[in-house]
């Protein structure tokens, strides 16, 4: 009896052993798959920040059409295709690294990352006009269908940058031809579907990605680039550019020129101070020179629709030099800041009510102080409920 009763103990013994081993087992395993995924993660997401970047930069520096996107790499050659599709059609294939002036980033599988842009923001061919008021094309999901970017058209995402993972087993990702980044330009190999969102296949028009969560049928990781990401560096370029002509048009005359009431053709308005930027001076106000310099594309691309120009009193044509009275401030800025003589300020995105083009200084700029109709303006940090980029052109 006793020789039975110690059998049966040892056995139960070594029950709970194999129990705990097979325990053990199962939990090294997912610690694994966590540790494996967790590395993946570590690599891919600088990465794909990294490619947002030199995108924004792309389009911020565009010398001849700022704001625009390069179209996507079709034949996996790392350069963008002269081409994506017809006007205002969004375009999606590999990342063209070359022409972003990258390296071949590749994601923590060793894979080179993909790439879509909305068709309002690709570069050939590209739409009539854009400026901070183009809204872009991508809505964006997480795995529990909550939207991270899109829930309003002037929140869409304007680009994606997807990092594809690991082969699944539904992937044919076998080479075709010799090339860096080596595999095939079949966007189904790389990219893939999470309930009903093929990342591979975006609708035309307002289109769906997937960011969701990693399973066995689906690895894509998203980066994506907003409208609050993208806008600043661009506006702060087109400021830039016509500070450079404005400055260009003092130099040659010893004053600024008249703003624009607001009112279409946007030509220069008599003894308007504040408003819009005009697009012909001499056009609207007789006598005075016109443009030299100012960038074809601040006109084609209605940038003067949404930029706010004011001019100090003390700096018009009545009086050269800026030897008149009344000077612009601009608070928070490094003092004196109280001898401003001309403001360029970029309108940013439409915030609640606001119309685009401006139709008014509420429509275009934020801020009790910027839309107080006085010579008194302010830079703040970027919010929700503030945009505005404030450029100084003098001195």
């Amino acid at each position: 009896m006793r020789s039975r009763s110690k059998q049966a103990g040892v056995g139960a013994i070594i029950l709970i052993a194999l129990i705990a081993t097979l325990m053990i087992g199962v939990l090294i395993s997912a610690l694994s798959g966590k540790s494996s995924q967790n590395q993946f993660d570590d690599k891919t997401y600088p990465v794909l920040a990294l490619a947002e970047r030199a995108l924004i930069a792309y389009a911020a520096g565009n010398p001849t059409a700022p704001g625009r996107l390069p179209c996507p790499d079709t034949t996996n050659t790392g350069l963008a295709d002269a081409s994506c599709g017809v006007v205002g059609a969004n375009a999606l294939g590999r990342l063209p690294w070359k022409t972003l002036g990258l390296p071949d980033l590749r994601d923590g599988s060793g894979e080179c990352l993909w790439y879509a842009v909305s068709g309002t923001f690709k570069e050939n061919p590209s739409t009539a006009s854009l400026n901070s008021d183009a809204t872009g094309q991508f809505v964006i999901l997480d795995g529990a269908g909550n939207t991270l970017a899109g829930a309003t058209a002037q929140t869409r995402a304007i680009a994606v940058v997807f990092a594809p993972g690991p082969g699944l087993a539904a992937n044919n990702r076998a080479g075709v031809g010799t090339t860096q980044c080596g595999g095939n330009t079949t966007a189904a190999n790389y990219l893939d579907t999470a309930g009903a969102i093929n990342n591979a296949a975006p609708l035309p028009g307002v289109a769906t990605f997937a960011a969701g969560t990693p399973s066995d049928t689906f690895n894509d990781r998203l980066g994506f680039i907003t409208p609050a990401e993208f806008f600043p560096p661009l506006e702060r370029r087109v400021a830039g550019e016509i500070k450079k002509a404005l400055a260009a048009y003092y130099a040659a005359n010893g004053y600024y020129p008249f703003a624009n009431d607001y009112t279409p053709p946007y030509n220069c308005t008599p003894l308007a101070t504040r408003g819009l930027l005009p697009l012909s001076i001499s056009a609207g106000c007789p006598g005075l020179a016109d443009w030299v310099g100012l960038p074809g594309w601040v006109a084609s691309d209605q940038w003067n629709a949404v930029t706010y120009y004011t001019v100090a009193p003390a700096c018009t044509n009545a009086t050269p030099s800026c030897a008149g009275i009344g000077f612009l401030t601009v608070n928070n800025t490094a003092a004196p800041n109280n001898d401003k003589r001309a403001l360029i300020i970029e309108a940013g995105r439409a915030i609640g009510p606001q119309l685009r083009p401006c139709a008014s200084v509420t429509d275009c700029l934020d801020g009790a102080v910027n839309t107080a109709g006085t010579d008194t303006y302010e830079i703040q940090p970027a919010s929700p409920t503030f945009d505005d980029v404030v450029v100084v052109v003098a001195p």
